[in-house]
């Protein structure tokens, strides 16, 4: 399968933003879930990646509470589900955890988009 121009372009648009903007820390120890994706939006292109860890939701939640700024209207917190997310107006990037992650009642997943 070839990549059209187009594709290329956005692809590269997407993997220079990951790698050169700054953005929100990575959680300690968190591993990468899944691989970078991308999509593009009529405001321009969005990369995320998906990370997971065993620490509990409230160490990861107190992690990014410390260093991003907190959308309270989207906390979300119960005995079967947990979420919370926070933005980072430095580099347009915000961070979602959530709990558990998909299919695992033990890991939070934490997904860090990009504008």
């Amino acid at each position: 399968m070839t990549m059209s121009f187009a594709s290329a372009r956005l692809a590269l648009a997407a993997a220079t933003l990951l790698v050169l903007a700054p953005g929100p820390p990575i959680y300690p120890g968190a591993k990468r879930d899944t691989p970078q994706a991308l999509i593009e939006k009529s405001t321009g292109v969005e990369a995320s990646a998906t990370y997971v860890t065993a620490d509990p939701f409230e160490r990861v939640d107190s992690f990014y509470r410390a260093h991003g700024a907190e959308d309270t209207g989207a906390r979300r917190v119960s005995s079967s589900s947990k979420r919370a997310l926070y933005y980072f107006a430095d580099s347009k990037s915000d961070v979602l955890i959530l709990w558990p992650a998909s299919g695992s009642s033990d890991q939070t997943s934490i997904v860090i988009s990009k504008e």
